[in-house]
């Protein structure tokens, strides 16, 4: 599981990157913001958000939390 913390102490959990971007741009631009956008136009807004979510996860983007605690034991 995924779990992405903002600074503003806001805690987003998925089991994918795709499905975490997802619930970061409906926290940042609220629910059904890619109504009304061309695929190429969402599809380009979700790599940009999954970019900063691995910006996140290596630290280069400060006040942010990105943890795994997926079991990598199997």
């Amino acid at each position: 599981m995924l779990t992405l913390t903002t600074p503003e102490g806001d805690t987003l959990t998925a089991d994918t990157d795709v499905h975490l971007a997802s619930q970061w741009l409906d926290k940042q631009h609220g629910e059904g913001w890619e109504k009304g956008l061309i695929p190429f136009d969402e599809h380009d807004v979700m790599n940009t958000a999954l970019d900063e979510l691995a910006l996140i996860r290596d630290g280069s983007i400060t006040g942010y939390t990105l943890t795994d605690d997926t079991d990598t034991d199997d």
